[in-house]
This record gives C-alpha cells, sequence and structure tokens, in this order.
C-alpha cells in the first residue's frame, strides 16, 4: 500500500505538465476545477466500493458500512471536521506544489516541495503516533534532507546554465533581440499578432527570480507536511475513522477550499504577472481540448488512489512510516522529469551528474524509513 502511494504520488504531476504546458495549454485554474471534481467523486466512489465490499476492516475495529460512516453517525463531528482541515491544508500545499513545477519543472520542483513535506510530514507524525524504530527513523530522515539539499544546488546549478545560455543568445545580433531590447515586441520571439495577449501581455513580464520560486516550494512542504496533523487526529483515537471515510471527507475539504483558493490566485497570481478574473478564465472552458480535460480528470484520480493506498497502509504499519514512503515520491517525480520531459536536456555534466545523487538518496530515505517500521 505504501509503495503504491509512492508511484501515485509521484506520477499524478505529470499530468499537470501535459496539459497546461506549452502554447495551446489550459489555465491551470480550469486543469484545477477538473481535478479537484475528479478528486471529489474518486473520493466517494472508491470509499463507497471499499467501505461497503469485502473484509478483513474487523482486524482494525472497522465495523460500520461507508454510507453509514460518513453520514455522522458513531463519530463525533469533530472527527469529520479534523479529516477536512486535513484536507483543506494539503489543497494549500498542492496548489503551492502545482506552481513550483511550473516556474521550477518536474524534476526540481516536485521533488523540493515533496521532499521538505515529507521531512516536515514525519516528524508531525511521529509526535502523534511514536511508534515507530527512531534508530533507523532519524537517519532516514536526514537522508532525505540531504536529497532535498541536492535538488536545491541542482536547481541552482540548472538555473545559472540557463541564465548564461539566454544572455549569450540575447547578444547575437538577430533582429528579434534587437526588437525585444527597444520594447517594440513582447518580449517572445516566436509571438505574432494572432497570439493573444492574456497570454504573453504585450509588456514583458519578468520570469519569477529563484528566490521566489524557491519559497513556494519551501511553503508548499511545510503546508503538505503539516496536512498530517487532520489526517492523524482524524484516523487515531477517539476518532478512528476509516480509511475510506478519512479519505471522503479529505476529499471534501479539498473541493470546499479550491472553490476558495482559486479566485484568489487568479486576482492574485503566485507566480507574479498581470491579475486576472475567475470568470473571465471559466469562459474559455468549451475550448480546452478534450484530452486536457481528460489528463486533468486522470491526475485528480491518481492521486486520490495514493491517498488511499496511504490510508490503507498506515494501518498495518504506522502513520509515520506509511507517509515518509509515500513521501519519496520525488524519486518517482525526477524520474519523470528527467527522462520523459528531458528537462534536463542540454545541461553540462556538472548537472547531470547530480540526478542519480539525488535518486540514490531518496532510495536510500525509503530503505531506512521502511525499516524503521
Amino acid at each position: 500500500m505504501a509503495l503504491g502511494a509512492l508511484v501515485c504520488w509521484g506520477s499524478w504531476s505529470v499530468t499537470l505538465v501535459l496539459a497546461t504546458s506549452k502554447a495551446e495549454g489550459m489555465p491551470f485554474q480550469l486543469y484545477y476545477s477538473n481535478f479537484t471534481m475528479s478528486f471529489l467523486v474518486t473520493g466517494f466512489l472508491v470509499g463507497l466500493l471499499g467501505g461497503s465490499l469485502g473484509s478483513g476492516g474487523e482486524h482494525y475495529d472497522f465495523h460500520t458500512p461507508f454510507l453509514e460512516e460518513i453520514s455522522g453517525t458513531g463519530h463525533p463531528v469533530e472527527c469529520y471536521i479534523w479529516g477536512m482541515l486535513g484536507g483543506v491544508v494539503w489543497n494549500l500545499a498542492n496548489i503551492l506544489l502545482c506552481k513550483g513545477i511550473s516556474m521550477m519543472g518536474n524534476a526540481i520542483g516536485f521533488p523540493l516541495c515533496v521532499g521538505l513535506g515529507m521531512v516536515t510530514g514525519a516528524i508531525v507524525a511521529y509526535v502523534q503516533d511514536p511508534k515507530s524504530e527512531l534508530t533507523f527513523l532519524v537517519p532516514g530522515v536526514i537522508v532525505a534532507l540531504m536529497g532535498i539539499c541536492t535538488v536545491g544546488f541542482l536547481s541552482y546549478r540548472k538555473e545559472r546554465e540557463v541564465e548564461f545560455r539566454r544572455q549569450g543568445s540575447g547578444t547575437s545580433g538577430s533582429d528579434e533581440s534587437s526588437e525585444a531590447e527597444s520594447g517594440e515586441t513582447s518580449g517572445n520571439a516566436e509571438s505574432g499578432p494572432d497570439q493573444i495577449d492574456v497570454e504573453v501581455p504585450a509588456k514583458a513580464v519578468p520570469a519569477p527570480g529563484l528566490m521566489r520560486k524557491l519559497v513556494v516550494c519551501i511553503l508548499g512542504g511545510l503546508l503538505l507536511g503539516f496536512s498530517n496533523i487532520g489526517v492523524g487526529k482524524a484516523t487515531s483515537k477517539p476518532c478512528l475513522l476509516s480509511p475510506y471515510a478519512n479519505q471522503f471527507h479529505f476529499s471534501v475539504g479539498v473541493f470546499i477550499s479550491s472553490l476558495v483558493v482559486l479566485p484568489i490566485i487568479t486576482s492574485f497570481p503566485i507566480e507574479g504577472g498581470e491579475s486576472s478574473q475567475i470568470a473571465r478564465v471559466f469562459r474559455g472552458y468549451r475550448h480546452v481540448e478534450r484530452r486536457q480535460h481528460l489528463l486533468a480528470i486522470l491526475g485528480g484520480f491518481i492521486l486520490c488512489m495514493g491517498f488511499f493506498f496511504f490510508n490503507l497502509g498506515n494501518k498495518s504499519m504506522n502513520l509515520t512510516v506509511s507517509y515518509c514512503i509515500g513521501q519519496s515520491a520525488p524519486l518517482v517525480g525526477i524520474l519523470w522529469g528527467t527522462f520523459f520531459f528531458k528537462e534536463f536536456a542540454g545541461t553540462s555534466e556538472k548537472v547531470w551528474g547530480l540526478v542519480p545523487v539525488v535518486c540514490i538518496l531518496f532510495a536510500g530515505a525509503i530503505i531506512l524509513i521502511a525499516a524503521a517500521g
């Protein structure tokens, strides 16, 4: 179950990159609306099937059918609130993660944010459920932290090389560069009269700096770990929500918070640039290709399934170990970014040489943390 969470949590971001990248990509707000709707529906349907069929739950004192459990009988109201609060905090973290991926790429933004979330979440989970063997858990978290630091250094080296190449191409004397310097173009060599100025404003918007990118990823990682507080409270005594009921209320928290957060980040873009109105963005919903809608729906399904695996795994292991193994998803994310999206194509051996180091560190963290269980 924990390894299933690892694969799902490390793979869902691929749908984000495929659906929103390039000029014809769908706006993030449209992607995330489909994503959260799919997350909610998956949380209900999988919870209904898993919480109503089969056996085995009685070994963990789960005897109440799913529909009866989520109706509010058998548990105090605050138990359901804890489950939804975990979803709200996690959703804020996930939106920052998505923005971090869009600014830094899947191979860097994903492991930086999620890796920090693993360290924070491990501490939070252990405080709530101190059953792990510290002899292995502490070294595992330290190795994961080393992996995060290596990702940060990898980001720094990549940014420097990209900036160096950009400056080199800017001094080539081409017509496009001259026009960009004189302010006669939008700053994009490929922009033409048919390009929508909402996507690339006439006034060149400076790209977000490295410090903004790091702050977004770090803040997202911290919130990601703190979301474990809600999950831990909902699934431990005296609440003891089943994995299915907990995930359903978690999904409700994700959906409700998205209704509030999406208009805010549209008016105040996290990555910088001009603000817009959510109604204006949603007017283009019908013009998005079906493939992109399906990718967003697939992303919500994959990620919600990862949470079901995590919730089921922490019953037979414990909250800390199951969470840490799943949150070692940067290992999967950096493999997607490196070999599928080719995010390091054209970089030097000094950058490429750090990629296997990151993979080894996170793989070592997974082994040590698993031994802690």
